[in-house]
């Protein structure tokens, strides 16, 4: 008999294992998809709808220690992103996707879907993650800042996801046409995006919307479509060979797998929480045939 009080009931659809480095991790194999969580860093490291291919990127690379943030997958950047507005926030991108989460509740959900609930607490700030997985991923993410948290810097946040591709030189992202964004790459400011994107080399691009982004596949035939919801910045981010080869968790030639198109609220569009008051920011991924 299971005598472990905190951990949750389970339905047959999930079970709780160890993973790569034995940490532990949650699988989900439910009617409509299926996926993989691990508790370091609540860290979605695949997703794939029921008799689809794969739709998260994850570096066979990546490291499994509970230490370091895992390499692809969807990573929670918060309560900061990068080094925040500061520019001096430590550790890059926030403690979110280096803590260990307490997995709630694991629960089954309409349309043969299956909702994950994860929790943390630290410095003030408490985090709710909800992972539905099904023939769409939902991810929503809240931060409530407390009474006596200790300091009142403004909130960011990001569902980093990394999406699979065929090869990322033939993809083509619409949805951010005529939108002003930071172009990280050159430092420049004043960019607006005319027509599609095309990833042609190293990328790294901070875009003023939140509306949905189509990323259209030839190599694998599909659209795969990242809605934010709440978001009001989307990112686009692809180290490129050099950047890839730079990576201790990363091979060089995984570039050309990956491109990550995130869900976020970062920079100008950060919230200075006042105690009690909470933020929320989520991403639906949706794939279709192109």
């Amino acid at each position: 008999m299971d005598t472990d009080t905190t951990r949750p009931r389970l339905p047959r659809t999930a079970a709780l294992t160890p993973g790569r480095g034995g940490q532990p991790r949650l699988l989900i194999d439910a009617p409509a998809g299926s996926a993989e969580i691990y508790l370091h860093g609540a860290h979605l490291t695949a997703w794939t709808p029921r008799g689809g291919r794969p739709v998260i990127f994850t570096s066979r690379r990546a490291v499994f220690d509970a230490v370091a943030p895992i390499r692809g997958g969807v990573p929670l950047c918060l309560p900061w992103f990068g080094a925040g507005v500061s520019g001096d926030r430590r550790p890059a991108h926030g403690w979110g996707r280096v803590s260990p989460w307490q997995l709630r509740s694991v629960e089954p959900q309409p349309g043969g879907a299956v909702q994950a609930l994860f929790t943390l607490e630290r410095d003030g700030i408490a985090a709710l993650y909800s992972v539905s997985v099904g023939e769409e991923l939902a991810l929503t993410l809240s931060l409530r800042r407390s009474a006596d948290a200790p300091t009142d810097h403004p909130v960011e946040a990001a569902l980093h996801t990394y999406l699979a591709v065929g090869d990322v030189t033939a993809v083509e992202v619409s949805g951010l046409d005529g939108v002003h964004y930071l172009d990280k790459v050159t430092g420049r400011a004043d960019q607006v995006q005319r027509g599609a994107l095309r990833i042609t080399g190293q990328t790294d691009r901070v875009y003023a919307s939140g509306s949905p982004v189509t990323v259209s596949d030839p190599a694998y035939g599909r659209r795969v479509r990242v809605t934010g919801v709440r978001a009001r910045n989307t990112v686009v981010w692809n180290p490129w060979s050099a950047g890839a080869a730079a990576l201790a968790d990363m091979d060089g030639d995984e570039f050309a797998s990956m491109l990550c198109v995130e869900s976020a609220v970062v920079g100008d569009s950060a919230t200075r929480l006042e105690p009690g008051e909470s933020v929320s920011l989520g991403t639906r991924i949706a794939v279709a045939p192109l």
